[in-house]
C-alpha cells in the first residue's frame, strides 16, 4: 500500500509550531529536528550507550518506555531495529513533542500513548521484551510511600519479558526538595536500589552504568533487571 505523505505546506507549518512549542517549556530529553538533536536537561546519550548493548544482547524486539518524556529512548530503540516501540507519558506537552517527531522526521516502528503510569495502566499492558523505567519510581515513592512503589515495581517486573532498564532518584540527592522524603538508603544508595528491585519481582539485577543525577551532585545507578 502506498504511503500518503503530509503536504509540504502543512509539514512546514507543523515544523514552525514544533519550534515554538519547544521554546515554551524545559526540554528534558534531546528532541529530533531537521538539523539534529536539540540540547536537553539530561545526559541521555550516556544512558543510551549503556542501554543499547543490553537490548541487543537480549534480542529485544518490543519495548515500552514508562514515563517516556520526549520519547528519546523510544525513538533510539526503533532506529536501532526494534520492531515495536511505544512510550507512555501523562504530560501533554511532551506527548505533543513525541508525536511531532514521528511525523516531521518520518520515524517508523514507534508510537506514543498519553496516560498516567499507575497500577491501572500496568495491569492492562501486555508483556514487552524490554521495559525502560527511568527516573519515575522515586516520585511515586516520596508521594505515595515505599509500599506503593514496591507494588508498581512488581507490576513492571510482571510486564518485563526479557529485561527492564531501571533507574530512580536517590536519597543522597540533597539539592532536591524530595530527597528528605525518601527512605534512608544508607551509605550506598545503588546497593539499596538493587536490593529493592530484587525484592520486588526481579531475579537478577546488574548495574550497567552510573550517570549524573538531575542536579549533577551525585551519580544515579542504571540497572539491567531480569525477571
Amino acid at each position: 500500500m502506498k504511503r500518503k505523505p503530509v503536504k509540504p505546506l502543512l509539514r512546514a507549518v507543523a515544523g514552525a509550531v514544533q519550534r515554538l512549542h519547544l521554546r515554551s517549556y524545559e526540554i528534558y530529553q534531546p528532541v529530533v529536528t531537521a538539523s539534529g538533536y536539540t540540547a536537553s536537561a539530561r545526559d541521555c546519550e550516556v544512558r543510551w550507550e549503556a542501554i543499547a548493548p543490553v537490548l541487543q544482547a537480549a534480542d529485544a524486539r518490543s519495548l515500552v518506555d514508562l514515563g517516556c518524556s520526549e520519547g528519546y529512548y523510544v525513538l533510539r530503540a526503533a532506529g536501532a531495529g526494534l520492531r515495536f516501540c511505544i512510550g507512555v507519558d501523562f504530560d501533554q506537552r511532551r506527548i505533543f513533542t513525541c508525536t511531532n517527531q514521528l511525523v516531521l522526521n518520518d520515524l517508523q516502528n514507534a508510537g506514543f500513548a498519553m496516560a498516567p503510569v499507575d497500577e491501572s495502566l500496568l495491569e492492562g499492558l501486555p508483556t514487552f521484551d524490554a521495559v525502560i523505567f527511568l527516573s519515575v519510581l522515586h516520585h511515586m515513592m516520596y508521594q505515595n510511600g515505599v509500599d506503593y512503589a514496591a507494588r508498581i515495581l512488581r507490576l513492571v517486573a510482571s510486564r518485563t519479558g526479557k529485561v527492564c532498564l531501571f533507574e530512580m532518584g536517590q536519597a543522597d540527592e540533597h539539592k532536591e526538595s524530595w530527597a528528605a522524603k525518601m527512605p534512608d538508603m544508607g551509605r550506598d544508595p545503588h546497593e539499596w536500589i538493587a536490593s529493592f528491585a530484587l525484592a520486588n519481582g526481579f531475579a537478577r539485577v546488574e548495574k550497567i552504568a552510573a550517570a549524573a543525577s538531575f542536579a549533577g551532585e551525585t551519580k544515579r545507578a542504571l540497572f539491567a533487571c531480569y525477571p
